[in-house]
């Protein structure tokens, strides 16, 4: 089976809203992305380059069809692009993607780089 790892920092994490697009995708584990800043942007977070900054999520590994049900879900191409990146942990610096916010950021950034089951809005 072909699969990607995929760096999810909102609401496809566990316990959120849409994590049933991972239901079936192996947990990988948690990670932090440097050097990039999450903000909250009203329902969901959004990510976007910034020096010095952390963001931190969690890694799955998904197939080639939860990916492009992902692509759909994240507006890839328009409201997110798939950004291949590094994520690193205590263990480990692993290659994964993110959704990456496209558009202007209308929202504050979230202090302490964690998306907080929806608690940050």
């Amino acid at each position: 089976m072909n699969s990607t790892k995929v760096f999810v920092y909102g609401t496809l994490m566990r316990g959120e809203r849409a994590h049933s697009y991972l239901s079936k995708a192996e947990f990988v584990g948690e990670y932090r992305l440097s050097d990039y800043a999450i903000y909250s942007l009203g329902l969901y977070p959004g990510i976007r380059p910034k020096k010095g900054s952390v963001v931190y999520g969690e890694v799955y590994a998904v197939d080639d069809r939860m990916l492009k049900e992902m692509d759909r879900y994240e507006g890839e191409g328009s409201l997110y692009y798939r950004t291949p990146l590094a994520v690193e942990n205590d263990r480990e610096r692993i290659d994964a993607v993110a959704y990456v916010y496209a558009q202007e950021i209308h929202g504050n950034e979230i202090a302490g780089g964690r998306w907080n089951h929806g608690g940050n809005r």
